[in-house]
């Protein structure tokens, strides 16, 4: 995905004969008369703002505990325990970015995730729908947004403290989704409906004649959409196909040149693997290796403590379903990288796991990672700092399973369950 939002289209599936059999039938189901000759029909694409993003949420709350019972005075003893609960989730929301019209839906909600799309172009437009201008950007909606995830901690009160929800890594791209927009004026009687032209569903019935369509009128925002990039599953050196299994980092079964799909890693030095003795239960997992700068080390080490001596954080480039126990994860590798011997790997076999997380990822997880260690019981958090790595790189550490868990066959110390790994 580019760094400017690209922008998307969806096209219609309904005609305009089966949208307004749909209205009559609503109509009819309303108890009202049926659509007369005199109709208007316009045929749109109304622009939303879809935003990606992670939800970072802070309840504090008391925990409640019976731990006895008190035969004289029949009562129990209850314990009260303050705890932080810190949590990630995926969070997705759909914005108008078009000005505000009567009866045209203010979100297609989930539907962005799953309805078919085109890229957005004027080859992709079909006959008689316009798509209306953009008159919110993405600056503006972004500000918006962060007013209303910041509101969502107040509605359950703390127990203490403060709750907080925040957004970290929020993506955007444009939907122009279709709309018949269907007026007609029976008597001196006012009628729009708004048919949504993928089901045509009738999505709303206005009865007051709006002013005017703002729209006609409105200042739109300049904006060119991201350019989207088809990047083949190739080598860039030879051209052979690259291993069916999805990842970001490849080395080349033919000519054994690095193949990186991720367009921000900087690892042109090579991808490393941790030198131990090979063992054929042993896994290879990726790892991104991030160096600190002096400033930072100075602004971390209070919240790490003896962690950084290394100075690299260390972030799983696998994917772990738990977010406290990546955090363990990365903690306890972070910790042992210095007693690492590391050397270029050369050519991959079906030890190593693929690379799952890009790069740009965990430099985020990397910030939600510092972000949550600064939560403590009953403290305040102090302002978001903003991790700034000097430089990156990708190794890989071998580990082994034993029982539940996968043990890394080097210092013997660093574990994580094995039903964590994607």
């Amino acid at each position: 995905m580019p760094d400017v939002p690209p922008a998307f289209l969806v096209p219609a599936r309904t005609t305009k004969r089966e949208a307004r059999f749909n209205i009559d039938r609503h109509l009819k189901e309303k108890g009202l008369p049926l659509t007369g000759s005199g109709l208007h029909i316009k045929r749109l694409y109304y622009p939303y703002w879809k935003i990606d993003a992670v939800l970072f949420k802070v309840r504090n709350r008391i925990d409640e505990r019976v731990v006895s019972y008190d035969k004289n005075y029949n009562d129990d003893v209850v314990v009260e325990n303050e705890k932080t609960d810190v949590s990630l989730t995926p969070y997705m929301t759909t914005l108008p970015a078009g000005t505000e019209m009567a009866g045209i839906p203010a979100t297609i909600g989930l539907r962005a995730d799953y309805l078919k799309m085109v890229p957005f172009s004027t080859e992709n437009q079909q006959d008689e729908f316009d798509p209306l201008p953009l008159a919110k950007s993405w600056e503006e909606v972004r500000r918006t947004l962060n007013k209303r995830t910041n509101s969502l901690g107040n509605i359950v009160q703390a127990d203490f403290g403060k709750n907080r929800t925040e957004l970290f890594h929020p993506k955007a791209s444009l939907v122009y989704f279709p709309y018949f927009v269907v007026e007609s004026y029976p008597g001196k009687d006012y009628n729009r409906f708004v048919v949504d032209a993928v089901t045509g569903r009738v999505a709303s019935h206005v009865t007051d004649r709006p002013q005017s369509d703002s729209f006609e009128y409105s200042e739109p925002v300049d904006y060119q959409p991201g350019q989207l990039l088809v990047i083949p599953h190739r080598c860039g050196n030879c051209g052979v196909d690259l291993p069916e299994e999805q990842s970001y980092i490849y080395i080349c079964e033919n000519c054994r040149q690095l193949a990186v799909l991720d367009n921000r890693a900087d690892i042109s030095a090579g991808v490393y693997t941790a030198e131990t003795e090979a063992s054929p239960n042993d896994l290879l997992f990726p790892f991104w290796s991030f160096g600190i700068s002096q400033d930072q080390s100075s602004q971390l080490r209070p919240i790490f403590g003896g962690l950084f001596s290394s100075g690299r954080l260390v972030i799983p480039a696998f994917r772990v379903q738990n977010f406290d126990a990546l955090c363990r994860l990365s903690k306890r590798i972070s910790a042992a990288h210095p007693r690492l011997q590391l050397s270029l790997v050369e050519q991959f076999d079906a030890r190593y796991k693929p690379v799952a997380v890009c790069s740009d990822e965990a430099r985020m997880l990397a910030d939600v990672f510092i972000h949550r260690e600064k939560y403590q019981p009953g403290g305040a958090p102090a302002e978001l700092i903003t991790f700034r790595p000097t430089d990156s790189a990708l190794f890989y550490a071998p580990f082994h399973p034993e029982s539940y868990f996968y043990v890394d066959s080097i210092l013997n110390a660093v574990t994580f369950e094995r039903k964590l790994s994607v």
